[in-house]
């Protein structure tokens, strides 16, 4: 978008081009000053956390666009806040929603009016690729100078920026400012090919235009050179991904984006208050506001990839911008240490410092496959051949499990216990063939692997590319709808592969016909994958070539340079897991944090780890796709609740010195088919314990770290 065409949103906003540009005072480099809009929000017919459509509106539908071929940036943010927050909570009244969480929930307003101000800063690169990443600070208008907080909301996932709207809620109701960062993912895509030209790549507020036309204002955007041209024209109707593609392996560096999300916001209330003297509650405390972390109390919060920025971010932070963090199930890639986990009576387990792309890779091999395993059973959500897939898949990868030597027998139960000799704890059974079907390996594959090593959208790394397809599986184009749509409509991981080197190829991933001569959801890519990951020739399938050697110790330097230390500097923190997790793995991310961090801080540690049992990943699918198959019942508690629970507990820790909850399994109870209510909260929902019993004690002694059964 040109300079002129944004400082006219800002126009539409209630600011005229001269007064926007006014507010570029006191930037320093921090974000570039022509991206730079606020927009006001009456919170009557539009809002900073649900875009106008409140808590009925947010249950809905994606709303519609007027003009499906031209989304305004409103309609295009509107629609990108339910499906961000959709994404991440669970959406069902009897599940919590309007009652813990949700507009309205808990005695909160339905709409916040308040103002947003949003900006982008440029990437670097040593490809020359385009790469904007956006922060997005929203003001309530009850923010209260008197009592002055931010909470950091990174995305999740791979969204895009408005990816954590559904943590933002709490900071808003509270009447902090949240800042929403983002992490060098999220919704840029660049489509390629000249069907595609005309909306080949989308801006900051997701308005789709062509390469010419947007430019340098690209959210994300390939250089063009010959190996580009070379590869669209081979293989048109593919598409490169900001998460994938950007060859800066954008993980490293999520902390440092994190950071400058901070300081924007402290620059953004600066300027809203110096701008609007009095504005606010505890008006008249100064006419000339001066917000700084010193006067202000910063909270870093986040899921998943959110959860891991916001836990980078807190070990980059050695200016002290960060007071506390609450994270739930991050991703947090912590380094090798000396410590081994015991669980229960388990033989203790190293974590050995493997990575989310390691687990990934191990899963993408052995999980269709271990899917089958009689002790999985059928009362397992989700039991079914994984989307797209002809039946017998799942069969056939064990057949080839077996044929490459993996597997002594085509046993599923031998492949599952693989798993579980390998860290995948069997609490997470129950998700071998959900997450499976879901596709999730799959997809999540070729964005870590590409991301890591820094490859090319033309490297078709393992013999994969992203595109979409039609029913019998060929590449086609995005529909024109569907591609100016993408900002709003999806999670900046896309579910279509297309298996480039298959026997039936170009294809379809899960209708590929592998070199053992079956659709065995193309076992060829994931040796592939698996062996970046290990390096191991026997998981390659094959002598490995130079070329694969020389991947594998690109992608294996790229997850050494995302590890996290262990170090958070001694401020107080609450890492919130679900046992359950069959994505983010316990074994390899929050229990291993810890561990790490009572390793390198020991007493001088403010850290606390609370495991809640039963929960797992994805609250949104709670109520719907794993719901127990027998009982129809919610069989997971909402970590979303222990969440909220965390920043009470640490935003009345960081004003009023109550002590922390100590590291602790936290045993609820899932709702099953009766609707939680408020008085659940301590029974069903037990509280963090400051004096939990032995039997839930969550210890470090020795070099072990000890969770209890």
């Amino acid at each position: 978008m040109k300079i002129g065409a944004m400082l006219a949103m800002a126009a539409v906003a209630g600011l005229s081009a001269d007064a926007a540009l006014a507010h570029n005072h006191g930037i320093s480099g921090l974000f570039d000053a022509s991206s730079l809009t606020i927009t006001e929000y009456d919170g009557i017919t539009d809002d900073l956390l649900s875009g106008g459509l409140g808590a009925t509106g947010l249950q809905g539908q994606a709303p519609a666009f007027a003009d499906p071929l031209d989304p305004t940036p409103a309609e295009l943010r509107r629609r990108a806040i339910l499906g961000n927050y959709q994404g991440v909570v669970d959406m069902v009244n009897a599940g919590g929603y309007g009652l813990f969480w949700g507009p309205g929930s808990n005695g909160g307003p339905d709409l916040i009016a308040g103002t947003e101000y949003k900006a982008s800063f440029r990437a670097g690169s040593h490809h020359g690729n385009t790469n904007n990443i956006t922060m997005v600070v929203q003001i309530p208008a009850d923010f209260d100078q008197a009592k002055r907080c931010i909470l950091m909301a990174p995305p999740s996932g791979s969204r895009g920026v408005y990816g954590g709207i559904a943590v933002g809620e709490w900071g808003l109701f509270q009447g902090c400012a949240v800042a929403m960062g983002g992490k060098g993912s999220g919704t840029g895509f660049h489509l390629l090919g000249e069907e595609s030209a005309a909306y080949a790549v989308n801006n900051i507020n997701g308005i789709a235009g062509s390469v010419e036309e947007i430019g340098p204002k690209a959210q994300f955007m390939i250089r063009n050179n010959r190996n580009l041209r070379e590869f669209s024209e081979e293989y048109p109707n593919r598409f490169a991904t900001k998460h994938a593609h950007s060859q800066i392996n954008p993980e490293q560096y999520w902390g440092e984006y994190a950071l400058r999300s901070v300081e924007f916001a402290l620059w953004a209330l600066n300027d809203h208050f110096k701008t609007n003297p009095g504005r606010g509650k505890g008006k008249g405390v100064s006419d000339v506001a001066f917000f700084a972390p010193k006067n202000t109390i910063i909270i870093a919060a986040g899921v998943s990839n959110g959860a891991g920025v916001a836990l980078h971010a807190l070990e980059d932070d050695t200016e002290g911008l960060i007071d506390g963090l609450v994270v739930s199930e991050p991703s947090a890639n912590p380094a090798k240490g000396n410590f081994v986990i015991a669980f229960g009576d388990d033989d203790p387990f190293d974590p050995a410092g493997q990575t989310l792309y390691d687990n990934i890779a191990m899963m993408g091999l052995y999980a269709g496959c271990a899917a089958l395993a009689p002790s999985i059973g059928d009362t397992a959500p989700l039991n079914i051949e994984p989307i797209g897939a002809p039946s017998g898949s799942r069969a056939n990868r064990c057949d080839a499990l077996y044929a490459v030597g993996l597997l002594k027998n085509p046993d599923p139960a031998e492949a599952l216990a693989f798993l579980h000799a390998n860290g995948y704890d069997p609490a997470q059974d129950w998700g071998v063939p959900s997450i499976e079907a879901l596709n999730f390996w799959r997809t999540l594959n070729i964005t870590y692997a590409n991301s890591y090593g820094r490859f090319a959208v033309w490297d078709r790394l393992c013999g994969m590319s992203y595109g979409s397809s039609d029913a019998s599986g060929a590449p086609v184009a995005f529909t024109e709808e569907a591609a100016r749509a993408l900002f709003s409509d999806s999670s900046g991981i896309p579910t279509t592969t297309i298996a480039e080197d298959a026997v039936n190829s170009p294809i379809a991933e899960n209708l590929a016909i592998s070199s053992f001569g079956m659709t065995d959801l193309n076992i060829d890519s994931a040796l592939c994958f698996r062996y970046l990951s290990t390096g191991d020739p026997s998981d390659l399938g094959a002598a490995p070539t130079v070329r694969d050697v020389w991947n594998h110790k690109r992608v294996a330097r790229g997850g050494w340079e995302l590890q996290t230390t262990g170090n958070t500097h001694g401020k107080p923190a609450i890492v919130i897991h679900g046992r359950q997790d069959s994505l983010v793995f316990p074994n390899f991310q929050s229990r291993a944090y810890y561990a790490l961090n009572q390793e390198v801080e020991g007493a001088t540690s403010n850290l606390r780890y609370w495991e809640v049992t039963p929960a797992q990943h994805f609250d949104t699918f709670i109520s719907s796709f794993f719901i127990d198959p027998v009982t129809r019942g919610a069989q997971f508690v909402p970590l979303h609740f222990y969440l909220t629970e965390g920043l009470e507990v640490m935003m009345n820790h960081l004003t009023s010195g109550t002590p922390l909850p100590p590291a602790q399994v936290i045993r609820a109870d899932a709702r099953g088919v009766v609707p939680y209510t408020a008085a659940d909260v301590g029974t069903k929902l037990p509280l963090p314990s400051l004096t939990p019993a032995a039997s839930d004690q969550i210890t470090f002694a020795g070099g072990m770290l000890s969770i209890p059964d």
